[in-house]
């Protein structure tokens, strides 16, 4: 499948960056639900609280606007692996991700969605990471490129494979060295397997900006030809 033909398949009209920090266009608390209220006193700090009930805020904003409900009384379900949906509303697909005091929201209609997001930063311990988590072509390919373009290329690795994880909601009972997402933000298919299928993703970069990188996935179909001793395959057992 071509790249401009993939960035199209993506389906999510909303792709919203938020500034948790200067979020000012904040609900009462009590918009948010019990469980999400109880989640956000267990921060230590401030400002990781402060930045959590801007991040749930805008989400349920974002949602109210997308499916014409009121934000307070928007409900979530959750699944085994604390991914989120809007039950009844299946063609209402949504991700949330933060890194620090940016937020990225994605919601579309197709297939379920996962979004990643991270701040530009020194990665010291980029390499460690990469050995661990990436594949070895992808770690080839991070080794080859200039010291100066590491972290850039790192942290869009990085992004990628989460979005691709969350898009299908199973945590890290698939391991991200298992798939190849590359270390360029292009357009492309992938093929993740997952409990003796392969399951089928686009993935593809969030709207650019010049501090951070953000990924897109969404999770199309599950394909019929077996994988014999894939991932999960003894989880599944």
């Amino acid at each position: 499948m071509q790249s401009a033909t993939l960035a199209r398949a993506i389906d999510a009209p909303v792709c919203r960056y938020v500034d948790l920090d200067e979020f000012t266009d904040l609900l009462p608390a009590q918009v948010l639900s019990d469980e999400e209220r109880a989640r956000a006193g267990k921060f230590r700090f401030a400002t990781d609280r402060q930045r959590f009930v801007a991040a749930h805020i805008a989400l349920r904003q974002a949602l109210a606007a997308h499916t014409g409900l009121r934000a307070d009384t928007l409900s979530f379900a959750t699944g085994s692996f604390g991914k989120p949906s809007l039950p009844g509303r299946p063609r209402t697909q949504f991700s949330l991700s933060h890194s620090q005091g940016l937020a990225l929201i994605a919601i579309g209609g197709r297939g379920p969605l996962g979004a990643d997001i991270e701040q530009l930063r020194p990665m010291p311990d980029a390499p460690a990471l990469a050995a661990r988590h990436f594949t070895p072509r992808e770690n080839e390919a991070l080794a080859r490129l200039p010291a100066r373009e590491r972290d850039h290329a790192f942290l869009t690795c990085w992004t990628r494979k989460e979005a691709c994880l969350k898009a299908i909601g199973v945590g890290l009972l698939v391991p991200p060295r298992s798939f190849e997402v590359g270390l360029e933000p292009d357009c492309r298919s992938v093929e993740l397997p997952v409990a003796g299928r392969i399951l089928w993703l686009v993935l593809g970069p969030a709207p650019a900006r010049l501090d951070s990188v953000g990924s897109i996935a969404e999770w199309r179909e599950t394909q019929g030809r077996a994988v014999v001793n894939g991932p999960m395959a003894e989880a599944q057992a």
